[in-house]
């Protein structure tokens, strides 16, 4: 159905309906005038025309996104009228969910730039869902940040080329380029490593231009460094340590990069709900502006990569202890270790915050000393850094599983996915002066246990799932070593 040629030519629709339409008013959903790229014929497409432009633009990214793998949270459910229709149904004629993601953080996009704040949030959940002043001034970030029709292209090249990686034929694709790196390496690697080396037809289509340096910029950012992980607390310290390095003197790549993790975020309920940005409620939007900051803090010299990942801990005992919960600090290490489950957790109530320290306390003191010490590993001249890949992923999905249990069912639950992350960090420790490397370590291979009845029924089954030495990645490469935003060696 859209099998459009290669080249600039499938591009040419959507870099038509980019271009501002200066003939006639155009009115925001308040019935304001829209201004600068707000005028672009784009915006004022409804959202079935506007899936298949992004389907036919888009076509050969995704029919590949079609065979990417389903993250923790990404299986598939059956589809309804209710929460539909889905893209990938009007694209593919059958569901899919990376595509359905993607094209909901595209629609997202469209819903931003219109001022639609009710398509946006019309399916949150009320109790926390976005502020209509937060919609305000996330549509000003990026109202800023798009100054013209590339930077609105670049930014959908940037969201669609985001998962690619995904794709288990890319690491096949680019595997004579991966031998100079660690084994096993996650999806935003991979898609590096394919752009670096002129795999990805859409960033070979802008070389030459700005877009592509911001591009490429953006994708080696990525590589280095995880915003969402940052974000959930998932990652630690060690991983910030590239940031000025990378973004100084850069701050619209990085601005456009921060765009592309909204939409990311966005869309990632669109293969369960595609009317809207479901996840991207008022607690997530706070969390990952927290985020933002301490990022653009490190870079600008204001902090540490420890202090700017503890803007991330600090804020979440904020909101915590806003809601009646125990005030922690980030400098007990027990408390800071609290804070990072509580942060993975992504828990904003008392009560969810009460599940995760009782779970915490009821640990043997070996298995509670054991976690706490991997996380306070900053992987800064004090050993290795343990990072739990999708460790965020298991505990939303343990909640959902207990979600009919009792308060005890729950805490049970979460106790033996602790003692399972404890298993995870394998006896990391801080050791002051060190040697320091970042290992990441996806825990994807626990969800068939998790989402089991087996599971809900005797959470402690978890404890026989052995780990396998697969799961592991090294992260060891370095910016100014053998990486360039140009691919050159340097």
């Amino acid at each position: 159905m859209f099998e459009l040629p290669h080249g600039l030519a499938r591009t040419k629709n959507l870099r038509e309906s980019l271009r501002l339409d200066t003939q006639n008013v155009a009115l925001d959903h308040n019935g304001e005038e829209l201004e600068g790229i707000g005028r672009a014929k784009l915006f004022a497409l409804n959202d079935l025309d506007a899936v298949n432009l992004f389907g036919a633009t888009f076509a050969p990214e995704l029919s590949s996104l079609k065979n990417a793998a389903p993250t923790v949270e990404s299986s598939p459910i059956k589809t309804t009228e209710e929460f539909g229709p889905f893209p990938s149904q009007l694209l593919f004629h059958e569901d899919y969910a990376e595509v359905n993601r993607t094209i909901v953080g595209m629609l997202a996009l469209k819903w931003l730039v219109a001022g639609d704040y009710d398509a946006f949030t019309g399916q949150q959940f009320p109790a926390a869902k976005l502020r209509r002043e937060s919609f305000d001034q996330l549509r000003e970030l990026f109202m800023s940040g798009l100054k013209t029709e590339d930077d609105v292209y670049a930014l959908l090249v940037a969201t669609v080329v985001n998962d690619l990686g995904k794709d288990p034929d890319m690491p096949e694709k680019a595997i004579q380029f991966l031998q100079d790196y660690p084994p096993n390496p996650n999806h935003d690697m991979v898609v590096y490593i394919a752009a670096k080396h002129g795999m990805l037809p859409l960033i070979n289509e802008s070389e030459g231009t700005a877009s592509h340096q911001k591009l490429m910029q953006g994708l080696l950012f990525g590589s280095e460094v995880n915003i969402a992980q940052l974000a959930q607390a998932e990652s630690a310290p060690s991983t910030l340590r590239h940031v000025k390095e990378i973004m100084a003197g850069q701050e619209h790549a990085f601005t456009l990069k921060f765009m592309e993790l909204i939409l990311d975020v966005a869309g990632a309920d669109g293969h369960h709900d595609a009317r809207c940005a479901k996840p991207m409620i008022e607690p997530v939007f706070q969390g990952y502006m927290v985020a933002r900051q301490a990022l653009m803090d490190i870079v600008q010299d204001k902090c540490s990569a420890r202090e700017g990942y503890d803007q991330v801990l600090c804020h979440r005992a904020r909101l915590l202890a806003k809601n009646g919960f125990t005030a922690l600090s980030v400098h007990d290490p027990y408390e800071r270790a609290l804070l990072r489950l509580v942060t993975m957790g992504r828990t904003t109530t008392k009560d969810q915050a009460s599940w995760f320290d009782q779970a915490f306390r009821s640990l043997s003191y070996r298995v509670r000393q054991a976690l706490s010490q991997g996380l306070n590993v900053d992987g800064i001249d004090d050993g290795v850094a343990i990072i739990p890949y999708y460790m965020p992923a298991l505990f939303s999905e343990t909640l959902k599983t207990t979600s009919k249990s009792s308060a005890d069912g729950k805490v049970t639950a979460l106790a033996s996915l602790m003692r399972f992350l404890a298993r995870i960090f394998a006896g990391t420790k801080p050791v002051p002066g060190a040697k320091s490397e970042v290992i990441e370590c996806s825990v994807a291979f626990a969800q068939h246990v998790i989402k089991s009845q087996d599971f809900k029924n005797n959470p402690n089954i978890l404890d026989d799932l052995v780990i396998p030495e697969a799961s592991r990645y090294v992260s060891a490469v370095k910016v100014g070593s053998n990486d360039s935003i140009n691919g050159k060696k340097a």
